[in-house]
C-alpha cells in the first residue's frame, strides 16, 4: 500500500548555511560602503563651514579697507610693507588686531583691549561671528582683544596685499602634497591674483598640506 505524501503550496524551504553567510556579507559590505560615505559627508561638511567663515572673512576685510582706505590690523604688523614684499601671514588671534577690528565694540562694551589702538572708531559690524564653544569654531574671547579660530581651534591665516601689486605670494608652491605644489596639469602660480587670501591649516593642524582649507581653491 502508497503513502501519498500531502503537498503544501504554502511550505518555504529554509535558508542554507551558504546563503546566510552570502546575505550577510553582502550586508556587511553595504553598511561599510554606507560608514564611508557619511564619514566622508561628515567632512565635507566640517570643511564647507570653515570656508563660510573664510568668505565671510574676506568680505570684512575687504569692505573695511573700502570704508577705512587701509587694513584692519595694528600698525606695527605693516611696518616692513616698504620692502617691496607682502608681509607674512597675519593670523586672527588677540594681538593682530584683525578680528576686534572687523566687529562692533559697542556689542560687548570694549574700547579694543588693553594699551591697544581702536582700528575701528565708527564702531561699524563688517562681520558677524559666534562664540566659540569648547574653544572651537568662533571667538574664544567674549571681550576684545578677540581671537578668531576655526573648527579645530586654531586661528586663520590672511595674507594681505600691502605692497600694492594686486597680489599675494601662493602658499600652494611649499605644499607638501606633490599633486598640489607639483602638479603638472595644473601648477599652482608664483602668486594669486587677489589682495586678500586666507586659509586654516585643516583637520591635521599643519600648516601647507593638503587638507588645509584655503580660499583661492575649491578642493
Amino acid at each position: 500500500m502508497k503513502i501519498k505524501t500531502r503537498f503544501n503550496p504554502h511550505a518555504r524551504p529554509g535558508f542554507t548555511l551558504i546563503e546566510l553567510l552570502v546575505v550577510i556579507t553582502i550586508i556587511g559590505i553595504l553598511a561599510g560602503l554606507v560608514m564611508s560615505q557619511a564619514t566622508k559627508m561628515m567632512a565635507d561638511a566640517r570643511k564647507l563651514q570653515v570656508q563660510t567663515v573664510i568668505k565671510d572673512l574676506r568680505i570684512a576685510i575687504s569692505s573695511y579697507q573700502v570704508e577705512y582706505n587701509r587694513y584692519p590690523v595694528n600698525a606695527s604688523l605693516l611696518s616692513g610693507a616698504g620692502s617691496g614684499e607682502d608681509v607674512q601671514a597675519i593670523p586672527t588671534d588677540e594681538n593682530t588686531g584683525l578680528v576686534s577690528a572687523l566687529l562692533s565694540l559697542s556689542d560687548s562694551g570694549g574700547s579694543g583691549g588693553s594699551g591697544s589702538t581702536n582700528l575701528n572708531p565708527r564702531d561699524i559690524k563688517f562681520i558677524d561671528l559666534p562664540l566659540a564653544r569648547n574653544g572651537k569654531f568662533g571667538l574664544v574671547n567674549a571681550q576684545p582683544p578677540y581671537k578668531l579660530v576655526d573648527l579645530w581651534g586654531l586661528p586663520y591665516f590672511v595674507l594681505l596685499d600691502t605692497n600694492g601689486d594686486k597680489q599675494v605670494n601662493n602658499p600652494d608652491l611649499q605644499n607638501a602634497d606633490p599633486t598640489i605644489a607639483q602638479n603638472p596639469i595644473s601648477p599652482p602660480p608664483q602668486k594669486l591674483p587677489m589682495e586678500i587670501a586666507i586659509y586654516s591649516y585643516g583637520l591635521d593642524k599643519t600648516p601647507m598640506t593638503k587638507d588645509d582649507v584655503v580660499s583661492w581653491r575649491s578642493k
